[in-house]
């Protein structure tokens, strides 16, 4: 079962100003989980591998027949968006940190000469046959960049749990 939050942040009794500042940079954050029947080193493997990212990572509306490949770059992986034969979008994720259990990445999406980061937190809890995967993804910089990030993660999850028979 897959379960999302939004959640907008408190503004702060602070200047006008700097309440813009900080608005632009923590906009909105998405929380999402979904239960898998895998264990932690599993799913891990599901959520820093390219192999396994190709299977589950799911780009909203992309179009029949696109493809998205993904590799590996220092310190995390590359995630390349082709459609009509060359590439639209682009997401770099790179390891803050990461543990079996716990990872953290800055989230680079580039696509049409825009770069927008961001920060994306997973957390496992669970162990053997079934573990529930969270997501925490912040600073989303824009209402289109949160809704556009809402429906990966949603659809992106789908695809994880299936990928594993849940």
């Amino acid at each position: 079962m897959i379960s999302m939050t939004t959640e907008m942040p408190a503004r702060s009794p602070q200047p006008a100003l700097l309440q813009t500042e900080l608005s632009l940079e923590t906009n909105s954050t998405i929380f999402k989980s979904v239960r898998v029947n895998a264990d932690a080193h599993r799913i891990s493997c599901a959520l820093t591998v390219p192999e396994y990212l190709e299977a589950w990572i799911s780009i909203p509306g992309a179009a029949p027949g696109s493809v998205t490949l993904a590799s590996s770059e220092d310190n995390g992986y590359r995630l390349d968006h082709f459609s009509a034969h060359r590439s639209n979008l682009t997401i770099a994720g790179s390891y803050v940190f990461c543990h079996l259990r716990k990872m953290r990445l800055f989230w680079r999406k580039t696509s049409n000469d825009k770069c927008v980061v961001s920060v994306v937190d997973f957390r496992l809890r669970g162990d053997f046959g079934s573990s529930v995967v969270e997501l925490r993804h912040t600073a989303l910089a824009s209402a289109d960049e949160h809704a556009w990030h809402d429906a990966l993660w949603q659809n992106s999850f789908e695809k994880l749990a299936l990928l594993f028979g849940s």
